[in-house]
């Protein structure tokens, strides 16, 4: 089944991720070098997107913007991900899939309406906690795989990839997994054993820490826009929610 088929898991994947900060852009969030103010122009402009899906209806999915790249991804996910378990012999996984997307809210009561994310294959126990998973990149331009046919370890991708970086990193948070592997795959490569790319990342704990403040700072953020925005004080979505009914 394509992406695009099973519309209503998607679009139902689609509206619960909507207004909460992601996994996969939580990178936004992070602090700008020399910047007096808690985030830059980028993650200003994220949290006023996130105000912004609050307060209005989805019409259409946001990826859609880019979509050539988006279905070439996705038409080569599954295959990545039985590469990498043939390559790694964790048979164990579970391919989370394009068609049954699940969404995993944090377990932190004060940023479990806020913030989440969607992990491509996890090893999920019997007892329903993920332990460890794995994020797969498949690029449409060759040359960003073929860049990281240098890269030996996390502190690379950290350097050269933190967007994700911090997504690998932010599900480790949300599933209090302490490893994830990020997998990136270009079946054209000629060579097959430089067609994926395997780097085991360890739980960093500081860099948690820090992007977990930096979300509370962004829900705060969030709700003081929306409460200038709307004429009065809101403090969290239940209280705009109720707004609503009553506007």
């Amino acid at each position: 089944m394509s992406y695009f088929e099973n519309v209503n898991k998607v679009d139902a994947w689609h509206e619960i991720r909507r207004s909460r900060f992601t996994s996969s852009v939580n990178y936004k969030l992070l602090p700008a070098g020399g910047s007096i103010h808690p985030f830059a122009k980028v993650g200003m402009t994220y949290i006023e997107e996130k105000v912004i899906e609050l307060t209005t209806k989805m019409y259409e999915r946001p990826e859609l913007e880019e979509v050539e790249s988006l279905l070439h991804g996705k038409a080569h996910e599954l295959p990545a991900f039985e590469r990498y378990v043939t390559e790694t012999k964790n048979y164990s996984m579970t391919y989370i899939g394009d068609e049954n997307p699940i969404f995993i809210e944090c377990e932190v009561e004060k940023l479990r309406e806020e913030s989440g994310g969607t992990p491509d294959f996890a090893n999920i126990l019997d007892s329903g906690v993920i332990d460890m998973g794995g994020e797969i990149k498949c690029p449409k331009n060759p040359a960003y795989h073929f860049r990281r046919l240098d890269w030996k370890d996390q502190w690379d991708l950290k350097e050269n990839y933190i967007e994700y970086y911090t997504q690998v990193q932010d599900l480790m948070r949300l599933t209090g997994a302490h490893e994830w592997d990020f997998v990136s795959y270009d079946e054209r490569q000629l060579a097959k054993s430089k067609q994926i790319i395997i780097i085991p990342v360890k739980r960093d704990n500081a860099f948690i820490d820090n992007l977990e403040l930096r979300i509370y700072l962004a829900v705060k953020e969030k709700y003081k826009l929306l409460s200038k925005r709307m004429k009065v004080e809101l403090k969290n979505r239940t209280e705009f929610l109720n707004f609503v009914k009553a506007a």
